[in-house]
């Protein structure tokens, strides 16, 4: 054997012993490593199953708590809407609606707990001190929900019992203990109200509504108004009366004379023989006579083309009476203002406010149009002296005792705006209130300081203080400052009130309300050249504006909205009455996520005032949609 040969046959026999030897090796370590693996293997498998787990509890969690806190919200809208009181429904009804509807979504989601158990109520409110929202559980009112989901219970068969995992018993954990939890909230709100204060705001109480509201309604109103002033006014009473003029005293015959407008009523002691009538006519004055009469009372009126005419004087003849005028002219008798103020003894009695006069209310209750058409001309009293203030003297600076009154709609407003802050302080969910005002321009309510108050909240005008914000607005009167309707500028102004005053952390909230038209803009002002109506007046997502104007003022107010909407305010809107703008008010409210009120008015005041309380009622219980609070 050569040595090359034996060399060969050497390595032949190391290669084989070799490839036996690593064969063995590779059993060994897959013997000792197998274990490792497999608890890796497992670990994997528990460790998803674990998150998916908890990402499902979660879940049901999120949406749990998101369906309880949503029960709350209903039952606010409920008691808003009159079915029951704010803070009983929303903690005592709701709190058992709240935890069914727990149950029901989390069974949905596949999730067990114990409604008893794991749902938790509590409060959230604002901390000024820190300027945060800290929640204090169990404490009511209630306008917080947690559901907290179990599965950490060591009893296998228990419904909350930990979850068994998979290959848990090789690693000596056949389970594991998992909880999580979700709370939701109702979010407070920084409403602001943006209220009408224009001249129009008492068109309902004014004989120009006969028309639409009727004519008895408005009368029965205006005597309501006449009452509420409790001022000093002569001999006039609420009840409407013609000027009658009665003989000196001793005469012979006796007469009154009623005068009516355009006709007279006349009673003697003794029978009438003629009656001479002085009428006016396009500045000018005619006289008819009617003779051969001969009973003691009638009734007398222009005939011919005089009919219809007013009657400025007359002359009855009865017995032998006599007059200065001529042959033939029997007692006179003047239908003058002279006359009237002495009737009705204003000569003695100063007028009661600081604007207007006593001669001027009577010529508006001799010559107003919408007197007349009421069929009221040459009365005195209740209606027409209301009647003259509402047209004439209408401002605060006029006649300030008109906020006492009930003049409509505007002391509807202020009756919605007195139950909404009601509604508030019972429900007691940290929502502050503030208060804009327009009508020519805007102004913040915040003061007030006649009948007998001193309240001035200008360091915090968007406030709690309901009581304060109350008494304020009930001493409002429609054009309280000026009869213009300046929209645009009450909402930019409830925008500042809000950037300067609104809490980090609430829903900023804006209600408008009007009864007419914007009819103010800033000089100059004009829409930006991007503007683009489709993008904020698509209603039904054609891509096609539903709502477009070219009235500058109302783009302004339109225009002064969207800053608003920019900044994450919601706009709800109410429009009040006939005449009230509701596409624009439609269009603000779509634009703002919000929602649109019409209180369209009807037959009477009394309707006024219930569909306006409706309305309020509304607004009070549209609390922001839950949101989620996630745990740190």
């Amino acid at each position: 054997m050569t040595p090359r040969e034996f060399y060969r046959r050497l390595t032949t026999f190391r290669r084989r012993d070799l490839r036996k030897h690593r064969k063995g090796i590779i059993l060994v370590l897959t013997c000792l490593l197998a274990p490792v693996l497999f608890g890796f293997l497992a670990y994997a498998v528990d460790t998803g199953l674990t998150a998916t787990t908890q990402t499902r509890m979660q879940n049901a969690a999120d949406a749990a708590a998101l369906a309880a806190s949503q029960e709350i919200r209903a039952a606010i809208a409920a008691a808003s809407a009159g079915q029951g009181d704010a803070q009983i429904d929303a903690n005592s009804i709701a709190v058992a609606e709240a935890r069914a509807m727990a149950a029901q979504v989390a069974a949905a989601n596949g999730v067990y707990i114990n409604p008893e158990r794991d749902v938790i109520f509590g409060r959230r409110s604002f901390d000024e001190s820190t300027s945060s929202w800290p929640v204090q559980w169990n404490q009511a009112p209630y306008n917080v929900v947690r559901v907290e989901v179990h599965r950490d219970n060591a009893d296998p068969n228990a419904p909350d019992a930990e979850l068994p995992l998979n290959f848990g018993t090789f690693v000596g954990k056949p389970s594991v203990a998992l909880a999580t939890g979700a709370s939701a909230f109702v979010e407070a709100r920084d409403l602001v109200l943006v209220l009408d204060y224009s001249g129009s705001m008492s068109y309902d109480s004014e004989l120009r509504s006969i028309g639409s509201v009727g004519r008895d309604n408005v009368v029965e109103n205006q005597k309501e108004m006449f009452d509420a002033l409790e001022v000093n006014t002569g001999n006039l009473t609420r009840e409407p009366q013609y000027l009658t003029l009665t003989s000196p005293e001793g005469s012979d015959p006796m007469i009154s004379v009623t005068f009516k407008g355009s006709s007279i009523y006349a009673v003697s002691s003794k029978d009438l023989s003629n009656v001479v009538l002085e009428l006016e006519h396009d500045g000018r004055l005619y006289q008819q006579k009617t003779e051969g009469l001969h009973d003691p009372t009638g009734e007398f009126s222009g005939t011919g083309w005089l009919a219809g005419k007013k009657i400025t004087k007359c002359w009855i003849k009865s017995g032998n009476n006599k007059s200065d005028d001529g042959p033939g002219y029997g007692e006179r008798f003047e239908n003058s203002v002279a006359a009237v103020k002495t009737a009705f003894n204003l000569n003695d009695t100063p007028y009661p406010f600081p604007s207007g006069s006593w001669n001027s209310f009577i010529s508006h209750a001799r010559n107003n149009s919408y007197v007349w058409n009421a069929d009221l001309e040459y009365t005195y009293g209740g209606p027409t002296f209301v009647n003259y203030l509402l047209t004439e003297k209408k401002a605060f600076s006029q006649t300030p005792a008109l906020w006492k009154t009930p003049e409509y709609p505007f002391h509807a407003m202020k009756n919605g705006a007195t139950l909404l802050l009601e509604f508030l302080d019972t429900l007691d969910f940290g929502d502050e209130v503030g208060i804009i005002s327009y009508a020519q321009n805007a102004h913040w309510e915040t003061t007030l300081d006649y009948d007998g108050y001193n309240i001035d909240i200008g360091s915090d005008p968007i406030t709690s203080d309901y009581q304060s914000l109350d008494l304020i607005q009930r001493h409002r009167q429609a054009a309280h400052y000026s009869s213009m309707t300046a929209m645009g500028d009450g909402i930019n102004q409830a925008r500042q009130l809000l950037e300067q005053y609104s809490r980090y952390g609430s829903r900023p909230t804006v209600l408008v309300i009007t009864d007419g038209n914007a009819n103010e803009v800033p000089s100059g002002w004009s829409l930006p050249a991007d503007w683009d109506w489709n993008e904020l007046t698509d209603y039904d997502g054609d891509g096609t504006a539903n709502y477009r104007t070219y009235d500058r003022s109302k783009q302004y107010a339109f225009w002064e909205a969207v800053q608003g909407m920019d900044r994450g305010y919601t706009f709800h809107t109410m429009t009040v009455g006939a005449d009230a703008d509701r596409a624009l008010m439609e269009a603000i409210a779509f634009a703002g996520e919000g929602v649109w009120i019409d209180v369209p008015g009807g037959e009477t005041v009394e309707d006024m005032q219930e569909q306006m309380l409706q309305a309020f009622g509304e607004i009070a219980g549209r609390v922001p949609p839950p949101t989620l609070v996630y745990d740190k």
